[in-house]
């Protein structure tokens, strides 16, 4: 048991490095595609996006990060979102995986609550 550092070690070296570069390569691979459709003419997420401009949303990220803010303009290939204390955010969208409306202040529609 004195080499259990070892194991910690090789156990590291073989599963977990390996992992989180074939999810870089992943997210990587993602974005180019969504770059070719974007010019292909196929992908069209800016005028999706035009929708939501003056609106509080949740964005998700490829890399599984969440943004939230006002989306404010949309150009090219890139959002700006400000949030509750007049901070810009800039996000591109082609590691953008979900847009959601926040669900705060809608009228008529009932919060669930969870027990």
């Amino acid at each position: 048991m004195n080499n259990w550092w070892f194991w910690f070690i090789i156990f590291f070296i073989l599963f977990v490095i390996p992992a989180q570069r074939a999810r870089r390569i992943m997210q990587a691979k993602i974005a180019r595609n969504n770059r070719i459709k974007r010019k292909k003419g196929v992908f069209t997420m800016n005028e999706l996006i035009k929708n939501y401009i003056g609106k509080e949303v949740i964005i998700s990220t490829a890399s599984s990060t969440g943004v939230t803010g006002t989306v404010t303009k949309i150009e090219d290939n890139w959002i700006e979102l400000e949030d509750k204390n007049g901070n810009k955010q800039i996000v591109n969208t082609d590691y953008i995986s979900r847009i959601q409306e926040y669900p705060r202040n809608k009228k008529g529609k009932k919060k669930m609550v969870v027990a």
